[in-house]
């Protein structure tokens, strides 16, 4: 199916259809974006980027920490 099968289709509306998509697909991915960028303002969190190796580290070893914690609760609810 292309433009020419519709009698409207001209080039001016064809630009402004794109634009109007162009827009939307802008729209929300400043969206979802600001959205994270906001949360992770207000969980006063830095950036990945933005954080030492040191920082990533004890990030990553409290990661583990949950996941056994978990995996120990699971372990027991089984029970």
């Amino acid at each position: 199916m292309t433009a020419d099968m519709f009698d409207f289709m001209t080039g001016s509306v064809s630009i402004i259809i794109g634009l109007a998509i162009a827009l939307l697909i802008g729209l929300f991915v400043s969206f979802f974006v600001g959205e994270q960028i906001i949360i992770s303002g207000l969980k006063e969190e830095k950036r990945t980027d933005e954080k030492t190796e040191e920082e990533i580290k004890k990030e990553e070893a409290s990661l583990k920490e949950i996941k056994k914690d978990i995996e120990e609760i699971k372990q027991i609810l089984k029970k």
